[in-house]
């Protein structure tokens, strides 16, 4: 090191003491990751089993606008109701375990000025939820997991002339498609499912854009609760996107988790977990966390037999410390009818 003369920069030992040991972390604390707010989780004892599926038809079948076939006429047999059963499918679940893991020396736990071995446990723990976002979205995403009528290209929509970005007052295509859609998962559930109970996922890139294009504009325009909301005036999730908390009735969830899609040394590269050209619509109703043997209306759900356990382990003939946050989940679309894939939304 060379020599100097004495200034105020160079008269004492720079510390991590002296900025109050502040610690600059960009990742999102769990509890910030929206995956939970469209995906229900169901804890399950066994790492297989399956689901029930029942068909939708029986509930709703009325032949005549008489009823004639239901008729039980004074002294007469009752209808004995010989076809009167519905069918149904069993389907299985198998949950994978992951685990993300880290290591480290003692010298490096025992030399560093924050508590390192904390932190790399909640770094860990983010990753793994960003990992559950990653395995919710490739379900939701993958079209051959739903019905052919329940994935809709937005520019193919009868009366859409464009995507949503495009859109304008005129055009009404976003409306135009969360309309269409809700009326389809109406029709395929018999109404069994609420359009209260629906939820619509977009990525941040397609919120922005959403923004700008003319149809949302006028409809905060025309909304006094939603410009107040953007405004500031009432609180809501969406406020930074300049989106309200429902969209034409419907919950909106912007999910904005990024992926690092590179190793260790590469140039880095991130992208978003949830592509813009595909948002959905779907089922969430109810609590955070189901019941395994109660139905269940919720378009995807998280079986869940270990969920988030974060574990250290000293290895004394090494020096170290190993550490670990553990997940045992599969991701499954239970009930695809409750959901809607766009296409080409942006």
């Amino acid at each position: 090191m060379a020599t100097a003369y004495p200034s105020s920069q160079n008269t004492f030992v720079r510390s991590h003491e002296h900025s109050g040991k502040m610690v600059i972390d960009f990742a999102r604390s769990i509890e910030k990751f929206r995956v939970n707010r469209y995906t229900q989780v169901v804890p399950v004892d066994k790492v297989a089993g399956y689901y029930l599926e029942m068909t939708i038809e029986e509930a709703g079948r009325i032949l005549h606008a008489d009823l004639r076939n239901f008729v039980w006429y004074d002294g007469m047999p009752s209808p004995e109701g010989v076809d009167g059963s519905e069918s149904f499918e069993f389907k299985p679940f198998n949950t994978t375990r992951y685990a993300y893991t880290f290591k480290l020396g003692d010298l490096t736990i025992n030399q560093a000025s924050w508590n390192i071995l904390d932190q790399h446990s909640s770094i860990h723990s983010r990753q793994a939820m960003t990992g559950r976002t990653q395995l919710a979205i490739s379900k939701l995403t993958n079209t051959a997991n739903y019905p052919s009528n329940h994935v809709m290209d937005v520019t193919a929509i009868t009366g859409n002339t464009g995507n949503w970005a495009q859109s304008t007052t005129a055009r009404q295509d976003i409306k135009r498609s969360l309309t269409t859609a809700g009326e389809q998962i109406l029709d395929s559930t018999l109404a069994a499912i609420e359009l209260d109970d629906l939820v619509l996922v977009i990525n941040s890139k397609l919120a922005a854009e959403l923004t700008q294009s003319q149809e949302i504009v006028d409809y905060i325009k025309q909304s006094p609760d939603a410009l107040a909301q953007i405004k500031g005036d009432l609180p809501g999730d969406n406020t930074i996107y300049g989106l309200p908390n429902k969209l034409y009735g419907f919950p909106l969830v912007v999910e904005a988790t990024r992926k690092v899609t590179t190793k260790k040394g590469a140039t880095t590269a991130r992208s978003q977990v949830l592509s813009t050209a595909t948002p959905f619509l779907c089922a969430r109703p109810g609590g955070i966390e189901g019941v395994a043997d109660a139905p269940n209306f919720s378009t995807c759900v998280c079986f869940a037999q270990e969920e988030l356990s974060v574990e250290t382990k000293r290895d004394d003939d090494n020096r170290r410390t190993k550490g670990r946050v553990v997940d045992n989940i599969a991701y499954e679309l239970v009930a695809p009818v409750s959901g809607v894939l766009f296409q080409a939304a942006a």
